[in-house]
């Protein structure tokens, strides 16, 4: 209830105990009490409920209404002989009564020389009970009080003056424990907080709530016996709660610790599956005390070490209450490598408390600190544990691994790249594809070669040979021409693209190289394919707008690009990169400029190495057309004598140079063209494909700096085409547009404009499905990838909700995808992304 409501409550006449617990059933049993007392039929009636039920006030209600029909009473078991008729007993709390007297007053009502009216607490393995219960039960008069619901705190607020929302009633029920007695002094606390306020006053409803409910719990949990609060207690660390498991921890006989447990129950302070009333924990922790919650918690654990029944929850309570067995760090271990990130840091960290200084767990711990995007606390178990390591040492490739991903992810390629060189060649073999993939980062080939070959022998099993295609893969597109260079992107593509359960960070590392070589050798398909071992992930939606832009979708970059910043430094350039190049081609340049300065930020905490030449040519013409190439001067420099020292590759070399002709058109610098002109013939000359590339950078500098008609409109079709079989659309309609603004002839200029719309209008349109999906099922798919509802995609498709859900089952089966997750990546797959 919001404090304004409370303000508002008016004070109506306190209502009386009946009219207050309304419910139609309790109202007949005390009717058919007062029927059988009236006629003197025999009578067993018992109220079951737990403490705050208001189990007693009924009991009480029948008292009075009996005085009233002059009936014979007897509070408590009468003598023997009674002088005259045949009283009603009435017995409150039959469950604490001893169980001898409790069997003799049972055996009188069997008898009929007394009737009963009586409550009791819910005690399921009580033998002497049950028969009292079940002489109420075949008579009818057995009436079982749970705990109040919602509607009831609604109900008996409205009559109370106070206006509730559902939510805050709720709240209300959840805070009382759900105690029938415990709620109507909640109500009334709230009122009388509300009349007594100040005008103006606010009042605060749910903590008035939780004081009256910690009041009650804190009562009820100092009159239970010490074994029952043991109980209590090991329920609220989730200890195990079977009779065996209890007498052992609590060191009791088991009937007693199957009694405790049947009072814990019955003390209503247990739900459900004996979990512990969430309000009844601060009043528990101060009526037991701290010290005897952890002595408990511990032999609960010594007990479940015992029955090898230890989960990771138990350990992990365990291990913070400061028991040390090396049994927690394997249980530990075992939970942290099925859980989330987040969550295996956290177990992780108790193990190591545990056990300080284990290999296995402080090494588990850095991997999924990394996976969790902690790539600090990553880095500093990883130094520490290689400050003084040897290379020689089991185990210690794992480590140097990790510190190359920390190393790689700030920024600092050549770092990574130290770290497998110190490890050696013969050691590297379970992080190979990393190694060749960092070393090659910055332009160390022969290094890389030597750990490529560290799996000569060995079984060509699965998993290697994988490994292996990528490896040539990536080795080869920094090969000599003699290497098959076009059969580079092919073979990482199979090494990779199968490989749907690499994921983490070494693996996006490694996926950001493959996808990189994919987009310079200009093929789309490739790096689509490559995107699709990432899953749905930050990883997987950075490389789709990496992709986006590279094939000039504009609409999808500006969907695509992240929110907010990463954590790693080449990520956050990378991002920056894509929103650089999107601000250019939309020719946005209060929007280029704003985001330059940090960009030249992000710059200088980076190195420049071989899969950041993409990003680093968005930045090279974002300065182009800013005016501004001297900032980056250095880094253009860099990028040039690490393409030097793997003597230009062509995958590598052709679009970067590529990308330095078309600096130079935009800050119209013939010099400038004429240069990464030359280099971009030089590097491509044996290869068809490349160049083609550097025809159409001909062609494009020719339109920019040459007369008007020295280029044909055969030429101008050519550069088009070849721009489009390198992936670059956009491109391809700029070269286009430009041709058709400098064309002479207006029959010229229109044929050129309709290439350039023609072009644009591919561009735009969504890929093909190879036959997988109807046209109506691409459509939908198409909305979905764009993350729009059932009832959005219909209204912009024209259908109905119903009929979008419908095409999304068919679509579900005809690619067999079952989470939702699955379907994204197989739409993409498919050609809708």
């Amino acid at each position: 209830m919001s404090s304004a409501d409370a303000g508002r409550a008016s004070t109506p006449p306190t209502p009386t105990l009946v009219d207050r617990r309304d419910p139609a059933l309790a109202s007949d049993w005390v009717d058919d009490i007062l029927d059988r007392a009236r006629a003197q039929l025999p009578l067993c009636a018992v109220v079951v409920g737990t403490p705050g039920s208001g189990r007693t006030d009924l009991v009480k209600v029948v008292h009075e209404r009996l005085r009233v029909l002059d009936v014979a009473v007897s509070v408590g078991m009468p003598p023997d002989e009674v002088s005259s008729g045949r009283p009603v007993v009435l017995a409150d709390d039959l469950h604490t009564w001893p169980g001898d007297l409790v069997a003799r007053m049972t055996a009188r009502v069997d008898a009929g020389t007394i009737a009963l009216v009586a409550t009791t607490e819910p005690r399921d393995t009580d033998q002497v009970l049950r028969r009292v219960l079940d002489l109420a039960r075949r008579s009818g008069t057995l009436l079982e009080l749970g705990p109040v619901s919602t509607a009831d705190v609604l109900t008996d607020a409205a009559r109370g003056g106070l206006n509730l929302t559902p939510a805050t009633a709720s709240q209300i029920r959840r805070r009382c424990g759900g105690a029938r007695t415990v709620v109507t002094a909640a109500l009334l606390a709230i009122r009388e907080a509300a009349v007594a306020a100040a005008p103006g006053e606010t009042v605060d409803s749910m903590a008035v709530v939780e004081g009256v409910a910690r009041d009650h719990h804190h009562r009820l949990l100092r009159g239970l016996d010490p074994t029952t609060l043991s109980v209590l207690a090991l329920a609220s660390v989730r200890g195990p709660l079977d009779p065996d498991s209890l007498a052992e921890t609590l060191d009791v006989p088991r009937d007693a610790a199957l009694e405790a447990l049947d009072r814990a129950r019955g003390s209503g302070l247990l739900r459900g599956a004996d979990v512990l009333v969430s309000a009844a924990s601060d009043p528990l922790h101060a009526v037991l005390g701290g010290r005897r919650l952890d002595e408990l918690r511990r032999a609960s654990v010594a007990v479940r070490l015992r029955s090898t029944e230890l989960t990771a929850d138990d350990a992990l309570h365990a291990a913070e209450s400061g028991v040390e067995d090396p049994r927690l760090v394997d249980t530990l271990l075992a939970g942290a490598a099925d859980a989330t990130a987040a969550r295996a840091v956290v177990l992780l960290r108790a193990a190591d408390r545990v056990e300080p200084g284990r290999d296995d767990v402080r090494l588990l711990m850095a991997q999924r600190a990394l996976a969790s995007g902690d790539v600090d606390g990553a880095g500093v178990v990883a130094d520490t544990r290689l400050e003084t390591a040897d290379p020689g040492e089991k185990g210690i490739e794992h480590w140097v691994g990790v510190a190359a991903v920390v190393a790689a992810h700030r920024g600092f390629a050549s770092h990574a790249a130290d770290l497998y060189r110190w490890l050696g060649s013969d050691r590297i073999v379970a992080e190979q594809l990393s190694a060749v993939t960092a070393l090659l980062a910055v332009g160390d080939r022969a290094a890389a070669s030597a750990i490529a070959a560290a799996d000569d022998g060995q079984p060509p099993v699965g998993a290697r040979a994988m490994r292996s295609l990528a490896i040539r893969g990536l080795l080869t597109s920094v090969g000599s021409p003699d290497d098959g260079l076009g059969d580079g992107v092919d073979l990482v593509v199979r090494g990779l693209a199968a490989a749907t359960s690499r994921t983490g960070p070494a693996a996006s590392s490694t996926l950001h190289a493959a996808v990189a070589l994919a987009l310079n050798g200009g093929d789309l398909n490739a790096a689509r394919t490559l995107r699709g071992a990432v899953g749905d992930s930050a990883d997987g939606t950075l490389l789709d707008a990496e992709i986006a832009l590279a094939g000039g979708d504009l609409e999808s970059v500006t969907r695509l690009l992240p929110t907010t910043e990463p954590g790693g430094m080449v990520d956050r350039l990378r991002i920056h990169a894509i929103r650089l190049g999107l601000a250019r081609r939309n020719g946005d340049v209060p929007a280029l400029t704003a985001l330059w300065p940090e960009g030249l930020s992000l710059l200088a905490a980076t190195e420049v190495d071989l899969y950041l030449l993409r990003p680093l040519a968005e930045y090279w013409q974002a300065a182009a057309r800013l005016a501004d190439a001297a900032s980056i001067e250095r880094y253009i420099i860099t990028a040039d004598r690490l393409l030097d020292t793997l003597d230009n590759p062509v995958t590598w070399s052709a679009p970067w140079h590529f990308a330095g002709v078309q600096a130079a058109v935009i800050a119209a610098d013939g010099q400038l063209a004429a240069e990464r002109q030359r280099h971009l013939d030089a590097a491509t000359a044996p290869y068809a494909r490349a160049s083609g590339l550097a025809m159409a950078a001909r062609t494009w500098s020719a339109l920019t700096f040459d007369r008007v008609g020295s280029i044909t409109d055969d030429e101008v079709s050519a550069a088009v085409a070849a721009l489009r079989s390198n992936g670059l659309d956009w491109e391809a309609v700029r070269v286009a547009g430009v041709a058709a603004l400098r064309a002479e002839d207006p029959s010229a200029a229109a044929n050129l404009l309709e290439t350039a719309h023609s072009v644009d209008a591919d561009r735009r349109r969504p890929r093909p499905i190879d036959g997988v999906l109807t046209e109506r099922e691409a459509e939908v798919g198409r909305e979905l990838l764009q993350g729009f509802t059932y009832r959005e995609i219909g209204a912009r498709l024209f259908i109905s909700p119903k009929t979008v859900e419908h095409h999304v089952s068919r679509i579900r089966r005809r690619l067999g995808a079952g989470s939702r997750s699955e379907l994204m990546s197989a739409l993409r797959a498919a050609g809708c992304g």
